[in-house]
Order: structure tokens, then sequence, then C-alpha cells
């Protein structure tokens, strides 16, 4: 289980996966997500430190495989995560190659989606992060007393 807040930016372009993938990411009271744009994902005004990017096929190929690299020199403290269909296993190699934390291949299944994010929580960053995180509602507990 996931006890930590989690912050998922979202570009998912197929409207069908975008759908499974904001019911799973609903059903955890951690995760907080938005659904983003290209633009505000590379906007440097918008930028979440150690967040979660899920992004599908479709938008690598609408967007061009290069809009990993863009992604990742834009939040380099994030990690990416592709979703695809089993017929992209070309397009999956070359995003893994460009910097891709993971990829979940169709169908879409909670424990997997949760297992990787729960990898990904367990990592230095996040790991860093959650604790800032629990310092400050110590120290704010400890003001309310």
């Amino acid at each position: 289980m996931i006890t930590q807040e989690i912050r998922f930016s979202v570009l998912v372009l197929n409207d069908e996966v975008r759908a499974i993938i904001l019911k799973m990411l609903g059903k955890n009271e951690h995760f907080s997500f938005e659904i983003v744009s290209l633009d505000s994902l590379l906007s440097s005004r918008s930028r979440e430190p150690n967040s979660i990017i899920l992004i599908d096929c479709e938008g690598v190929i609408a967007f061009g495989e290069m809009v990993v690299s863009r992604i990742k020199m834009s939040r380099p403290d994030s990690k990416l995560i592709l979703l695809s269909r089993r017929t992209n296993r070309g397009l999956i190699e070359s995003v893994m190659e460009l910097g891709a934390y993971g990829c979940i291949i169709e169908p879409y299944k909670e424990w997997e989606f949760e297992t990787m994010v729960r990898l990904i929580a367990s990592g230095p960053g996040m790991q860093k992060k959650a604790k800032i995180k629990e310092g400050g509602r110590e120290a704010k507990k400890s003001r309310e007393k």
C-alpha cells in the first residue's frame, strides 16, 4: 500500500486508456493528478519535482519520439511511465532508450501499475520528498498543541 503523496502528470491522448488510468489514480487517496498538455508539461512554471509522468504511445507518436527527451530535460527529477499496446514493441524500446523509467503494457492491471509506482516511491528522491513533507506535518502538529 502506498501511503505517501504522489503527484502524477497525465499526458494520455487515447480516451479509453486515459479513463482506465484516471480510475486507477482515483482509487488511491495518496495520488493527486492533473491532465496536462505538452506545453504545460514542458513549462518551467509548472514543474513538480519528483512527480510521475504518464504518457501513452499515441502521445509519443503524435509529438514524436524526441518528446521523451524533451520531457526528461524539462523535468529531470520526474519519472516517465509509458502506457502501451503490445503492437508498439519498437516504440517501447525507443522510449526506454530515451530515458523512460518503465512501461506498462495493456491490459493495464492495477497491481502492475501500483507495483511500479511503489518502486518509484521507494527511490531516494521520493523518500526525501516524503520526509520533508512529514517534517512539515510534525512541525505543524507541534505548533497546534
